[in-house]
């Protein structure tokens, strides 16, 4: 707390430093991934795929029970260690909040009604997909391909133990085909779970489903890649902050750091001792996320305690 001894004039201070970027995103690559299939008699890596793992198999496939090669589920995993780092650094220790989260998946068999390179993919279809997020990171990714599938990780009879810890539906998607290799962002609701599983800073897993008997989704795993790797990108602004204040003239000029372009609330208080903060004008944000108000009634006051509300 600064006091200008003139007037005793105090303004309450939540933090001090220069004036961080407003946003920062951080991008980071699944670090497992994997498609579960049950198959299908007409699928020609078999008619019962449940206890077999695709760890490694370079796609992640989305596909209805009522799909001709059979249902296809996957499992994404994102390690936001890195994501917690930087916003850390940028803003100091837990002096952030996340104010977005998106995933990025791209195919190069993104073109409506080709067929991928095995038979055993669906034609590439648009539909509607689900994106749950998983309590359980427990799962191991495996190193089984469609030519060569294994046991050594998860597979379709997996996903009773998968969804018996806490698990959500985020969202349902259309998914309309955008052509090879062009991204499709798909940005995802701040629920309070998710938003505590990526603040903790470790892993995060999704669940991609079909949610109508339409759609073929293909896209890019991390080991196949070739820059088509999935994404999450999760942004974070500096918690609303004052900066400083100063004594001039007739007025004292606050100035702080917020949400670039968001508008905040003024208020002031006589005393901390009471709840009674009063809203004496608002101020926003400009991209960069400096915020700057004068109080023009500043004189008449003994002393004022200041802070920035949303």
């Amino acid at each position: 707390m600064n006091c200008f001894p003139a007037i005793i004039f105090c303004f309450t201070m939540l933090g001090l430093g220069s004036i961080a970027k407003a946003q920062v995103t951080a991008t980071n690559i699944s670090v497992a991934d994997a498609f579960l299939a049950t198959g299908s008699p007409n699928n020609p890596l078999g008619a019962d795929l449940t206890g077999l793992n695709f760890g490694a198999g370079g796609a992640l496939v989305v596909a209805p029970a009522s799909s001709y090669d059979g249902e296809y589920q996957s499992l994404i995993m994102f390690n936001l260690s890195n994501a917690i780092a930087l916003f850390n650094t940028n803003y100091g220790a837990g002096r952030w909040l996340i104010t977005g989260a998106s995933l990025a998946l791209t195919s190069n068999y993104g073109t409506s009604g080709v067929q991928p390179n095995s038979a055993a993919f669906p034609v590439i279809t648009g539909g509607n997909f689900a994106i749950e997020r998983l309590s359980d990171d427990n799962w191991v990714e495996g190193t089984g391909t469609p030519n060569t599938p294994t046991t050594d990780g998860v597979g379709y009879n997996s996903l009773p133990d998968l969804l018996s810890g806490a698990h959500e539906i985020l969202e349902t998607n259309t998914y309309t085909p955008p052509g090879n290799n062009i991204p499709v962002i798909y940005a995802l609701p701040l629920t309070t779970n998710l938003v505590a599983d990526l603040t903790g800073g470790g892993d995060v897993t999704f669940l991609l489903y079909a949610a109508d008997n339409q759609i073929g989704y293909l896209f890019n795993s991390y080991n196949y890649g070739r820059g088509n790797q999935p994404l999450i990108m999760v942004t974070a602004a500096p918690l609303v902050e004052i900066l400083s204040g100063t004594f001039t003239n007739d007025w004292f000029q606050l100035t702080g750091i917020g949400n670039n372009n968001v508008t905040y609330q003024i208020q002031a208080s006589t005393n901390l001792a009471t709840t009674n903060w009063q809203t004496i004008g608002t101020a926003t944000a400009d991209s960069s996320g400096a915020i700057q108000f004068d109080d023009t009634g500043a004189s008449n006051q003994p002393q004022r305690f200041y802070r920035f509300s949303q």
